[in-house]
């Protein structure tokens, strides 16, 4: 696709910007995920073709501001401090800002920041940076906070050495709180369809996976 291409390009001139600012590959890996996973659930509720370029990039790019987190906390294996999250939290805006440093702020671009500012933020407004609820949240930012999540539980974490096997039934439960129980709804089957494949695949990681309430 044209968008494709066009957005790929201009990612490979970030990505030498993002690696000065010491972007790590778990990070990327779960980026790309996020990005893949983001695009499907935008297939599934038939977004437009420039939405879906602006929800791809956006979701590749909706981590960048971890790179100015300290590592003490990115990757610290405990409980972060109240302190410690509030420095965590502010990713989203850095992240933002990082994005509109290195791109000519177009409409779109401009656009795509926004949807990475408040990937964060949840449907009753109980997320951050600025406590956004429901559909004040833009679309494409509660497609990724889905995508986020559900490559997040599904892979270890520094914090949780292990992936989470009830993972919809997990998501359910997060349904009008944390994300967008409609988009949810129609994404469920694909969702359900991503964690069948991962686990037919039989890896160590999901052998000693668990189940969380």
């Amino acid at each position: 696709m044209e968008w494709a291409i066009k957005g790929q390009s201009e990612l490979l001139h970030m990505n030498s910007s993002v690696v000065k600012h010491n972007f790590s590959l778990e990070i990327f890996v779960h980026s790309k995920n996020v990005g893949n996973i983001a695009l499907r659930i935008g297939e599934k509720i038939k977004l437009e073709q420039i939405e879906k370029q602006k929800l791809y990039e956006a979701a590749l790019l909706h981590d960048i501001g971890k790179s100015k987190i300290p590592q003490s906390i990115l990757y610290k294996e405990g409980k972060l401090s109240s302190e410690e999250w509030e420095i965590m939290k502010k990713h989203a805006v850095y992240s933002e800002e990082l994005f509109l440093s290195m791109v000519y702020k177009s409409k779109q671009n401009i656009e795509i920041g926004e949807i990475v500012r408040y990937h964060h933020e949840n449907w009753d407004g109980s997320g951050y940076p600025e406590n956004k609820a429901g559909e004040a949240i833009p679309l494409n930012s509660r497609i990724i906070r889905i995508a986020d999540i559900f490559d997040a539980i599904t892979r270890p974490r520094v914090y949780r050495p292990f992936k989470i096997k009830n993972t919809m039934k997990l998501m359910e439960n997060m349904k009008g709180r944390e994300i967008d129980p409609y988009i949810f709804d129609r994404s469920y089957n694909l969702l359900k369809d991503l964690l069948e494949d991962t686990y037919s695949k039989n890896t160590k990681s999901w052998r000693e996976s668990k189940e969380i309430e």
